[in-house]
């Protein structure tokens, strides 16, 4: 029985072929002569109306060709459905899985290759076809979300930890005497010749009879200062707290730098002193213990000092640490920080390549009780902070002879 829709349409394609037929005629009526007032009248009627009736026609067939498809649509669905499967759902828009086995079973009945072959053909022919009727009319075509459509629910994430290293450790200077800076310029007294004895010849003769002679040394400090200026918003808002990091970070180069210095005149007084025959490039872990030995004795003979602690720049010490052998095991302690009876002191402060053998009480540092300082002063009328750290060092070595380099200088 046809619908509405049809009826009406059939109808609108009737009137479409009269009033096509009527603009015929009155042209046939027409002849060769032009068309009179009212012919000219009724053929504009004739056309407006005809182009009124063909956007009607096409409403009406897009309308009854949609219900048609619609139509067949959900006959193939009802069939498709004919045989009842638990989670599985249907309507006019076709099949709709709820369960995954549920789409598992179908996709097994119709698929391929020698196993699924087995199992469908335990099933009968129109369970099989009706599955893949199912499959052909499954809703797959959901409303996507991705994360670019919901940006505002994910904000980045943000890790409050700073990576890098940030390294304050001293260990020339925490190795050495200290002394409290208390002005820009450190005296101490050296003492140049000493009183001795002697074994006494006779009887009321004289034996050691040398002076005593100590002379004033006098170094000037060095001052090092880092300032900066951080506003309150960078303060408040930061993650780690900005004022923190910052002096953390001036903290680090304060060290490196103070520690770059005592490396420096441990260095120099060294290379003064150094053993006759020096190691240089990749020499074997014998030549190393030759050369501390030697160290050991050059600086016992220099200053009558006992040496106590080898000074390695890191590259040194990672190079020994590749030397493996029987001699290396049994010199160097599980720990790793002696070498027989020495300390060893491993320094960013020194030059690459560098290792000196020395007595750690003849270097002295003197610093600013405190340091370093740090300096806050707050800026009410620009909403700011600023800041600064000061700190005054210097390091001598207070017996010429007391290290020793053992290496070429770098």
């Amino acid at each position: 029985m046809p619908t509405q829709t049809e009826i009406r349409l059939e109808r609108r394609v009737n009137e479409r072929a009269n009033v096509h037929a009527a603009h015929e005629q009155l042209l046939k009526d027409a002849g060769e002569n032009d068309l009179t007032d009212a012919q000219k009248t009724e053929a504009v009627a004739l056309r407006e109306r005809a182009v009124e009736l063909d956007t009607e026609i096409d409403e009406l067939e897009a309308s009854v060709s949609a219900d048609k498809a619609a139509d067949e649509r959900a006959r193939a669905v009802r069939r498709a459905m004919a045989g009842r499967v638990d989670g599985v759902d249907a309507d006019d828009d076709g099949v709709v899985y709820r369960t995954m086995a549920a789409y598992a079973r179908d996709v097994i009945l119709t698929g391929q290759g020698r196993e699924v072959s087995k199992i469908a053909a335990n099933v009968a022919k129109p369970d099989r076809e009706a599955a893949a009727q199912r499959l052909e009319l499954a809703m797959r075509s959901p409303a996507n979300t991705l994360t670019s459509d919901v940006a505002g629910l994910l904000p980045p994430q943000h890790i409050a930890q700073i990576f890098q290293v940030i390294d304050t450790s001293r260990p020339i200077v925490q190795s050495a005497q200290r002394a409290a800076l208390e002005r820009g310029v450190l005296t101490y007294p050296q003492v140049d010749a000493s009183p001795v004895v002697a074994v006494q010849g006779s009887e009321k003769t004289e034996a050691g009879n040398t002076g005593m002679d100590i002379s004033m040394q006098t170094a000037t400090a060095s001052t090092y200062l880092g300032g900066g200026d951080l506003s309150w918003q960078a303060i408040n808002w930061s993650t780690p707290n900005a004022l923190d990091l910052w002096f953390r970070l001036v903290a680090a180069d304060y060290a490196l730098k103070t520690e770059q210095d005592a490396a420096q005149v441990l260095q120099h007084s060294a290379f003064s002193n150094n053993i006759s025959s020096t190691i240089a490039g990749n020499a074997d872990f014998a030549a190393f213990m030759t050369g501390i030995g030697a160290g050991y004795a050059e600086v016992f003979a220099n200053s009558g000092r006992v040496a106590n602690t080898v000074y390695m720049a890191p590259d040194r010490f990672g190079y020994l640490l590749g030397l493996t052998s029987s001699a290396f095991t049994q010199f160097t302690s599980v720990s790793g920080d002696n070498v027989g009876p020495l300390n060893v002191v491993v320094s960013r402060g020194m030059d690459s390549g560098v290792i000196v053998v020395g007595d750690r009480e003849g270097l002295l540092v003197a610093e600013t009780a405190g340091a370093p300082v740090e300096l806050r002063v707050v800026e009410p009328a620009i909403g700011g902070v600023e800041v600064g750290l000061i700190g005054a060092f210097e390091a001598v070595v207070v017996d010429d002879g007391a290290f020793a380099m053992i290496t070429t200088a770098s």
